[in-house]
């Protein structure tokens, strides 16, 4: 990658990092994650699966999941 290229995603994964924190910290943690993800209650998912906005906090953190 471009040396460009790498300080815009550097800086998209600081701040994305950063709005993780308030949001699983606060005190609707769960209600706002819900919302990020964009979870609907339906009968069945079609076509290919959402990436979820968590799954890259979880990849840049190494970590299974974000429960304490």
């Amino acid at each position: 990658m471009k040396d460009k290229e790498m300080h815009l995603l550097n800086s998209i994964i600081k701040q994305k990092m950063a709005f993780a924190g308030h949001v699983l910290c606060g005190s609707s943690g769960s209600d706002a994650l819900q919302i990020l993800e964009g979870k609907l209650e339906s009968k069945s998912a079609q076509g290919r699966p959402r990436r979820m906005w968590l799954d890259d906090i979880k990849n840049w953190t190494n970590l299974d999941s974000m429960k304490q």
